[in-house]
């Protein structure tokens, strides 16, 4: 008798938990077509904002500056054909990068000796 007792246990958990999967990918399956694929979803006003915010927005002349330095480097253009003033922002933009370079080597010095600290004191 106990054996035929704990049969009927089983097959209760087991059928809840098959309801319960069952209930769950229906659900998502009623929902998912009542839901239109075509329509866009709306953002919300704050979620705009927030997306307008974080947006990194490069100078056009920035852009410029760097398709320029990006020609001159690959050799499609010569030192010649760039204007003067074109020239001093790009010097400026080349000693920009290259403190920018410095700045962060040094960073990963700083680093790379702390992490040797770390390691010889274990």
């Amino acid at each position: 008798m106990k054996n035929n007792s704990l049969n009927i246990f089983k097959e209760k958990i087991f059928t809840i938990i098959s309801n319960f999967f069952k209930m769950l990918f229906s659900r998502n399956k009623r929902l998912m077509l009542k839901t239109p694929i075509d329509k866009p979803i709306p953002h919300s006003p704050s979620k705009d904002l927030f997306l307008q915010n974080i947006k990194i927005d490069e100078n056009e002349e920035e852009k410029r500056l760097k398709a320029l330095q990006l020609q001159y480097d690959n050799g499609q253009i010569v030192e010649e054909d760039i204007s003067d003033e074109d020239m001093d922002k790009l010097i400026a933009l080349y000693e920009k990068e290259t403190e920018e370079l410095n700045l962060d080597t040094e960073r990963r010095k700083i680093h790379i000796s702390q992490m040797l600290k770390e390691s010889k004191q274990s």
